[in-house]
């Protein structure tokens, strides 16, 4: 009993080293993954209503009091990319999706202002990775780090990723764009991304446990290098006025910042932090013995934001952008209940138009074109 009491006190130790920062304070431990934790369990939860609203449609007789959550069109950032070049063309924001575009852009308004810390205090898959490179490390022993070309290389494959769909999307014509937004394939998305996650195939199966398991050897693997996404708002942040600022006479160049970075930034030998890779997560700033080094600092170098009020504002600006877009009549979309059950009823038969121009899935050619509902 003694040799399991000490071995169950030697695992808990490990785990509390890997999780900790060099410097231990009270918000490096509770504040970002409370905050982190909160927003998977809001998306699951999300997952719930969502899954209790398409089986409602999938009753005989259709049910007019099933609500479908807006806040699911979050999850589709492709189609919010699409939305957000179709307003920028036209002036014009479609209400096929209008949470998604609204929360979409405020991801990237908050980019701008204030990194990305989306990515390291929001996004649940990014809130996954972490907690998979930290169970790495646990059973590991540590994280492997690829040799700095490799990781240049590979860092490089999620900037291609988003340079093709943003290619792609910003070449179209407007009206195909249009089409596509409008189109039946575009409306019923949510749903096929949710049958998706929720039926994975046995390559599915096999992917996302490759990831997995990449993801606990490699901090941030998916993140770092695979995600279009995070490269959007890497690109956005380069222009951000806020950063991590570095008082060289409060330094003593230990380098415990740039050991605590997830994102393998050499922090103490910069004055600001101006890498794209940034993601706001004050692992650095926590870290630091000397409290006057480092700072999160926005427009000049004696402004400072704590992480607990960078947490604040986060999540503030979430719950005011959807109170807002709900308020002005923004937030749900324009699909009538009878036609999202019909297109519901032949999701399996609706493919990407793209990939079959002439199934039921292709763009329309007339907006106010729809399936039977009869």
């Amino acid at each position: 009993m003694t040799g399991f009491l000490q071995r169950t006190k030697h695992w808990l130790a490990r785990y509390r080293r890997a999780i900790a920062p060099t410097t231990e304070t009270p918000d490096a431990y509770w504040l970002r993954p409370t905050i982190q934790t909160a927003f998977v369990l809001f998306s699951i939860l999300l997952g719930l209503e969502f899954r209790t609203f398409l089986l409602a449609l999938e009753q005989p007789q259709l049910d007019f009091n099933a609500v479908r959550p807006p806040a699911v069109d979050g999850y589709l950032p492709i189609s919010s990319l699409m939305s957000l070049v179709y307003f920028v063309k036209t002036g014009v924001a479609n209400t096929v999706r209008p949470a998604g575009l609204v929360i979409f852009s405020l991801i990237l308004w908050m980019t701008f202002l204030l990194r990305r810390g989306f990515c390291s205090w929001v996004c649940p898959f990014g809130t996954a990775s972490e907690w998979l490179h930290r169970t790495g490390k646990l059973l590991f022993g540590k994280n492997f780090n690829p040799p700095w070309i490799l990781d240049g290389l590979l860092r490089s494959l999620k900037y291609l990723l988003f340079g093709f769909f943003f290619y792609y999307i910003v070449k179209m014509p407007t009206l195909a764009l249009h089409h596509w937004i409008h189109g039946s394939y575009n409306r019923i998305s949510d749903a096929k991304m949710f049958l998706f996650f929720f039926n994975l195939s046995a390559t599915s199966l096999v992917v996302f446990g490759v990831l997995g398991v990449l993801s606990m050897l490699i901090k941030n693997f998916w993140c770092r290098y695979l995600c279009p996404y995070g490269a959007l708002l890497a690109i956005v942040s380069v222009a951000s006025p806020a950063s991590v600022k570095r008082d060289p006479s409060a330094c003593n160049g230990c380098g415990r910042c740039s050991g605590a970075c997830p994102n393998r930034i050499t922090v103490h030998r910069q004055r600001r932090v101006s890498s794209p890779e940034c993601t706001a997560c004050y692992r650095c700033v926590q870290s630091c013995s000397h409290r006057r080094a480092l700072r999160f600092s926005l427009f000049g170098s004696h402004t400072t934001l704590p992480a607990a009020l960078y947490g604040v504002i986060t999540v503030a600006a979430f719950i005011f952008a959807a109170q807002t877009a709900r308020a002005l009549g923004y937030w749900r979309p324009d699909t009538p209940l009878p036609m999202y059950k019909a297109l519901y009823m032949q999701i399996h038969h609706i493919e990407h138009p793209r990939v079959s121009p002439h199934s039921p899935g292709q763009a329309m050619e007339n907006p106010n074109d729809t399936v039977s509902v009869d």
